[in-house]
């Protein structure tokens, strides 16, 4: 399925960005940990019909996740019910989200059902033997990586293939994990460029033009909102993830962005490019 966000960007290049070896984390307010989503009825059509094709895995768990994931799923029903400005309410065993007219049961709690609720793909990373494995996960929108090789993994395997990470990144994102607190929510934005602008990204290579050129009409950017927060009963921390898809037409009129991604992409080491694949 394909997306145009109608949103302005909330999230551009930086200027001073040098790397994607960052952890770029910032203060979210609890309130905010779920995004209003005026596209939500976009997102939950997109991720029922994934969910019937066979090739595709967009849902998977591992044994033991069980009280994680009805654990999320009552945290995110309550989360959802005391935020009134993002328009849900029950009657009886159905959640309804007002506004798109969605109606679900809540009566299934594990995460495959909750993650229908918001726009949102979820993960679930569970402390095991001094790790974080990903237990559970509803990914429908992935950013050229399958589920089916994550599950069960730990967060270092799992950025085994970003180039740099263990040096650079893995003890500090591990400490980050461990010392995580629940009640915060932590937000951090990740970002690609990418021909065409499904939601579905599954195959490596987009393949972009090189140098990218802003006038390329195909050409998206692509943002993901990240959030982290932990569950306080099973310890698991629940990593969300929300795609916005800004075409460059829409995009290169701004200085803010065509100027500010020239200068990124000047500086990206070669390595860090092709795992973009922006080389």
């Amino acid at each position: 399925m394909k997306l145009d966000s109608s949103n302005s960007p909330i999230y551009l290049p930086e200027p001073s960005q040098e790397s994607v070896l960052r952890l770029g984390f910032e203060n979210c307010r609890n309130d905010e940990w779920i995004s209003a989503a005026d596209d939500l009825s976009l997102f939950n059509r997109h991720k029922r019909e994934l969910k019937h094709m066979a090739a595709v895995t967009c849902y998977a768990e591992i044994a033991g996740s069980e009280n994680a994931q009805t654990e999320f799923h009552d945290f995110l029903l309550q989360h959802l019910l005391q935020n009134p400005d993002l328009g849900y309410r029950t009657e009886g065993t159905k959640l309804i989200q007002q506004k798109e007219d969605l109606v679900w049961d809540i009566e299934e709690k594990n995460l495959w059902p909750a993650s229908l609720w918001v726009a949102e793909d979820i993960c679930l990373l569970e402390p095991r033997d001094g790790d974080f494995i990903m237990t559970a996960a509803s990914v429908c929108s992935p950013s050229n990586w399958f589920l089916e090789d994550k599950i069960g993994q730990t967060v270092d395997v799992i950025h085994a293939p970003v180039p740099g990470y263990e040096k650079a990144l893995s003890q500090r994102v591990n400490r980050f994990l461990h010392g995580l607190r629940s009640g915060r929510v932590m937000l951090r934005y990740n970002w690609s460029i990418q021909r065409g602008n499904e939601l579905c990204l599954r195959e490596k290579g987009m393949p972009a033009t090189n140098p990218i050129d802003s006038s390329d009409s195909d050409l998206y950017w692509r943002v993901e909102r990240q959030t982290f927060t932990r569950l306080s009963k099973s310890g698991a921390i629940a990593f969300s993830i929300k795609i916005f898809l800004h075409g460059f037409d829409s995009l290169r009129h701004r200085e803010d962005f065509t100027e500010s991604m020239e200068r990124l992409l000047s500086r990206l080491p070669e390595a860090e490019k092709q795992y973009k694949n922006l080389a």
